[in-house]
């Protein structure tokens, strides 16, 4: 076997410079990783000329021949053999500008790293030249073309043969080109994009409204399933669109993240979004989003890496607790106030004279004291009903059937007051069928199998699983009944003492103040271990047992991303238990009046489309659905 040891591979040789054409093929490897590479790079450069309608043409997935042609401001002639020299660029100057770039391409990197790679042809042509000029393996020459640049990439790492050994089949670079212009055609809808692969139209923009371009390039569902998001400061804007928690994907393929116009992947903004869908995204699943950042350009730093993919920001915590809470702020309106936002939105758009604002009923609070006795109809759940407003039971004969109360003193019977209103024509309750129906949830008819409860609105029928609507009432007013109650802090009878790594007590030197806000009470115990001395209160019942994993978990989140949401996750979890079991229950029967206030009350919940375990909590039955169902009218 040959020896690979660094004394055998590695001869002693006196320090030399390496040619200039060994330094761009040494930065292509970092710049340039497959087709798609180029494209992006070329079609940035083209965005940053001020073109308006950029095309890419692909052979053979791009391998054969890339070529990007756009109308933008084009190059002079004597400018072209400086724009395929390695850190040449038009887009910055000195370090004030670096600090405040922002530009897509600045590096001047990219075309001489390309270039050395393949056979590049750059043609271009201004808007006051009489002709075009190209540029061919250091040589210019007259050329045919209009006002803007074309780049023809042709026989890419024909020159690094060992590259193309890493390169997939035509299909796969082809669908790798597609996805990086499509990142980069969200965040410019005022651009037509155009790609052609083999001669084949493959995909083609129009200019359109940002989120026509974004509902045209992520997954059809999303388009159905979102919701808007903004937020402002003084130094920093979010906005976009997040896709519900029910549409959530098993992959990340659908997850656009953009600073300053730019696509990124960066770890803190993705951990920060994950953050906001806690507690309403079912198990594994991955939202859907698309999401753009605009912050002061001295507040980032995009010169991180080559692909200027990845990016550090100054103020890391301040960044994830902006962008988190803008989610979440557009996760989280109640029911009811989520539709009266829709109609108001509709209502100016038709420029219509009023507007749409619900009347509610005044509903009791959920009790969440252990139940104690069993009420007049036989129910202990906290469903402190009021007296529900009145409809006429003009359309309810059919549903006789649904308005059973199983209770020990109305075991298997018809509660005699809803019989004898349907049955003689009275009217009960107090108000009219319209009024009831106009609530989001509309009116209870009555229980399905002991689980669901049946109602209708405005727009047909609903079902809803009582025990996780009723769960996530009862969660979100434990978690709001923490926030607002000062922390409790409890001090441990005998301290956890336990080992640390160098990181993990620097990083708890560092943040001795926002570990004690977090309720954790910790002390260097020695150079290698540290030593717990008190926790929140609501988790001291294992901490002999979870207290390592949690502070190390805690210090780790520190690290990466500034702050933690370690010990909040673990409280919810607590809570989240707690909520399960005052819930009400399957199989249990309620009256009407406590099925109409559970609907009220998850109206005016916030996240109240999920359980605390992300699964739906209602669905909508729409009198279209109901039509296609009968096939009635085919």
């Amino acid at each position: 076997m040959q020896d690979l040891s660094n004394s055998s591979r590695a001869p002693v040789r006196e320090i030399r410079e390496l040619s200039d054409q060994l330094i761009s093929q040494i930065a292509a490897g970092e710049v340039i990783e497959r087709p798609a590479s180029v494209l992006k790079e070329l079609v940035e450069n083209a965005i940053d000329a001020g073109a308006t309608k950029i095309e890419v043409r692909l052979d053979a997935g791009g391998v054969k021949r890339l070529t990007v042609t756009d109308n933008g401001r084009g190059m002079p002639k004597d400018q072209l053999p400086l724009a395929l020299k390695r850190h040449a660029t038009s887009k910055i100057r000195n370090l004030d500008e670096l600090e405040h770039v922002l530009s897509l391409g600045f590096r001047g990197e990219a075309l001489a790293s390309i270039a050395s790679v393949s056979a590049l042809t750059l043609t271009s042509r201004t808007v006051d030249a009489d002709y075009a000029y190209s540029i061919h393996e250091g040589v210019v020459d007259v050329a045919a073309g209009a006002v803007g640049t074309r780049v023809e990439v042709e026989d890419l790492f024909f020159k690094t043969p060992a590259r193309r050994k890493f390169l997939k089949s035509e299909a796969t670079e082809a669908a790798h080109c597609k996805t990086a212009l499509e990142r980069i055609a969200i965040s410019h809808p005022n651009i037509e994009f155009r790609m052609i692969h083999n001669g084949k139209p493959v995909m083609v923009l129009p200019i359109e409204e940002s989120r026509a371009r974004v509902n045209r390039i992520l997954p059809s569902e999303f388009a159905q399933a979102q919701r808007e998001v903004y937020a402002e400061t003084g130094v920093a804007r979010v906005f976009g669109w997040v896709g519900l928690p029910t549409a959530g994907r098993s992959r990340t393929d659908a997850q656009y993240c953009y600073v300053n116009g730019r696509y990124v992947r960066d770890k803190l903004l993705a951990h920060a979004i994950k953050a906001a869908y806690a507690d309403v995204l079912h198990n594994q699943l991955q939202p859907m989003y698309c999401l753009f950042l605009d912050i002061d350009p001295v507040k980032v730093d995009v010169n991180v890496h080559p692909t200027k993919s990845e990016l550090r920001f100054r103020d890391s915590q301040w960044v994830h607790q902006f962008v988190m809470h803008a989610v979440q702020n557009a996760l989280a309106p109640a029911i009811a106030t989520r539709q009266s936002e829709e109609v108001e939105k509709s209502v100016d758009i038709a420029q219509a004279p009023k507007t749409f604002t619900p009347t509610y009923v005044s509903q009791g609070s959920l009790d969440m004291r252990a139940p104690t006795s069993t009420s007049a109809t036989g129910h202990s759940f906290g469903l402190q009903a009021t007296k529900a407003s009145t409809y006429e039971p003009s359309h309810l004969s059919r549903y006789l059937n649904f308005y059973q109360t199983k209770s020990p003193q109305h075991d298997n019977k018809m509660i005699p007051d809803t019989v004898k209103a349907i049955r003689e024509g009275e009217s009960f309750s107090g108000a009219q069928d319209h009024e009831n129906l106009s609530y989001p949830l509309g009116r209870a008819l009555g229980q399905v199998g002991g689980i669901f409860i049946l109602a209708e609105n405005e727009h047909g029928l609903i079902l809803v699983d009582m025990h996780a609507a009723h769960e996530r009432v009862v969660y979100e007013k434990l978690k709001r009944q923490a926030d607002e109650q000062k922390l409790a802090i409890q001090q441990l009878l005998i301290p956890l003492v336990f080992r640390a790594t160098a990181e993990d007590i620097a990083t708890f030197e560092e943040h001795q103040s926002l570990l004690l806000q977090l309720g954790l009470e910790l002390e260097c115990a020695s150079p290698t271990h540290l030593r717990l001395r008190a926790v929140p209160a609501v988790l001291s019942g294992d901490i002999n047992k979870t207290g390592e994993a949690l502070v190390v978990e805690t210090l780790a989140d520190i690290r990466k991303f500034g702050e933690s949401s370690a010990l909040q996750e673990k409280r919810n979890e607590i809570l989240a238990t707690m909520a399960c079991h005052s819930a009400v229950r399957a199989h249990r029967y309620l009256s009407l009046e406590e099925m109409n206030a559970l609907l009220r009350q998850m109206e005016q919940t916030e996240r109240a489309d999920q359980c605390n375990h992300g699964r739906p909590t209602w669905v909508q039955l729409t009198m279209g659905d109901l039509d296609k169902l009968f096939m009635r009218g085919q």
